[in-house]
C-alpha cells in the first residue's frame, strides 16, 4: 500500500514543510519521527490534507474574491513547494498567469506548457480539472476582449504594429484553446460526462469563431486597410486591402503611433482592471463609516446637553457637525455597498 503524507497532531509548528512524514493509511498506529508519540494514521493524514486544502482555499480567495492574481500566484506556489502535483494549485497558477498577462508581455505560452504537465488522476479529480478548464477558457475570452479594447477604437488601430501585436496574441489564444479542447476530448474518452460534452462543443465553436475573425476581419490605420495574411513563427504578415472601414475615430487616436514617447499615455501595459484600490477602499470605508456614525451620535448627545444649557452657539455648531458626520456616514456606506457589488460581480464572472 502506498504511503500518504501526514503531520503529527502533537507537535507544534508554524510551517509544515519540515514536519511532513510518510504514513501508511492501513496501519493501526503510526509514530511521529520528531516526538516519537503514537498517532492515528487517519488523523495524521487528515491534518495534512486539511492544512493543504486551507492553503489552496486561501489562494482561491485571493484570486476569485480579492481579484489579486499576483498574490494568488505566490500562494499557489507555496502549495506546490509542499505538494508539487496538487491539481488545484497547478490549474490556479495557470489562471493567475492569464490574469497577469499584459499587452506586450503575454504568459500564454508558459500557460500552454504548464497545462501539458498536468494529468488528471482518476474520477475524483475530473470535476475539478474540467471546472478549471472552463475558467481558463473564459479567462482567455476576457483577455481577448480586453486586448481589443486596449488596442482598438471601433476597429481602428493606432498603427500597423498594433495590428500585428493583437493578431499574434489572438493566434496564441487560439493555440491555447486548442490545447484545452484536446484535454477535454481526452477526459471524455476516459470519463463520460454530459457537462464535458457541452463544454467541448462550446470551446470548439469558440475556436472556429476566433479563427474566422483572425482571417477575415479588416483593420484600418489612418485610412489604410489591412488584413491577416499568415503567421510564420512569431512574425505576423499583413495584406493591404482596398476596402476601408468607414467609421469615425477619435482625434486623440488618429495620428499617434506606438513610439516610446507616447506608448505609456496611449496604451497602458495592463490589460485586466486592477481591483486592489477598490478592495482597499472597501475595507477602509466600513471602519470610517462606523467612526462617522459614532461621531454623529456624539455630536447629537453634546448638542442636546448645550440645548439644555441654552448655549445656542455651541448647540448649532454641534448640530451642524453631527449632520455632516451623518451625511458622511451615509455616503461611505453607499460607496461600500457599491464597491462590494463591483467585487461580487467580478467574483461571479471569474467563477
Amino acid at each position: 500500500m502506498a504511503t500518504k503524507n501526514g503531520l503529527c497532531t502533537h507537535c507544534q509548528f508554524t510551517r509544515i514543510e519540515n514536519h511532513i512524514f510518510p504514513v501508511n493509511p492501513e496501519a493501526t498506529v503510526a509514530y511521529c519521527p520528531f516526538c516519537m508519540k503514537p498517532l492515528e494514521p487517519k488523523e495524521a493524514i487528515g491534518l495534512y490534507q486539511s492544512i493543504i486544502n486551507g492553503m489552496v482555499e486561501k489562494a482561491d480567495n485571493s484570486l476569485f474574491v480579492a481579484c489579486d492574481p499576483v498574490i494568488a500566484y505566490q500562494e499557489y506556489a507555496d502549495v506546490l513547494e509542499i505538494e508539487p502535483n496538487n491539481s488545484r494549485a497547478l490549474l490556479g497558477r495557470i489562471l493567475c498567469l492569464i490574469y497577469t498577462s499584459k499587452v506586450r508581455q503575454s504568459y500564454l505560452s508558459e500557460c500552454d506548457e504548464l497545462l501539458d504537465q498536468i494529468t488528471h488522476k482518476g474520477q475524483e479529480e475530473v470535476a475539478t480539472y474540467t471546472m478549471f478548464l472552463k475558467k481558463i477558457n473564459f479567462a482567455l475570452d476576457e483577455y481577448d476582449l480586453a486586448l481589443q479594447n486596449k488596442l482598438t477604437h471601433k476597429k481602428y488601430f493606432y498603427d500597423e504594429e498594433c495590428i500585428k501585436l493583437y493578431l499574434k496574441r489572438l493566434s496564441d489564444i487560439i493555440k491555447f484553446k486548442k490545447e484545452i479542447l484536446a484535454n477535454l476530448v481526452q477526459i471524455k474518452k476516459d470519463y463520460v460526462s454530459q457537462n464535458n460534452e457541452i463544454l467541448i462543443n462550446l470551446v470548439a465553436h469558440n475556436i472556429s469563431e476566433k479563427e474566422s475573425f483572425l482571417k477575415t476581419v479588416k483593420y484600418t490605420v489612418r485610412g489604410v486597410g489591412f488584413k491577416y495574411q499568415k503567421i510564420v513563427g512569431d512574425k505576423i504578415y499583413l495584406d493591404s486591402v482596398d476596402e476601408v472601414i468607414n467609421t469615425k475615430v477619435a482625434k486623440k487616436y488618429s495620428y499617434y503611433s506606438l513610439d516610446a514617447k507616447r506608448k505609456s499615455r496611449l496604451i497602458d501595459e495592463k490589460v485586466f482592471k486592477d481591483y486592489t484600490p477598490i478592495i482597499k477602499a472597501k475595507k477602509i470605508s466600513i471602519y470610517f463609516s462606523i467612526l462617522l456614525l459614532l461621531a454623529a451620535i456624539g455630536c447629537g448627545g453634546a448638542a442636546y446637553y448645550f440645548y439644555s444649557q441654552v448655549n445656542w452657539l455651541l448647540f448649532f455648531v454641534l448640530i451642524g457637525a453631527g449632520a455632516l458626520c451623518f451625511v458622511g456616514f451615509i455616503v461611505l456606506l453607499i460607496l461600500h455597498l457599491v464597491w462590494k457589488g463591483i467585487l461580487k460581480k467580478r467574483k461571479l464572472r471569474m467563477n
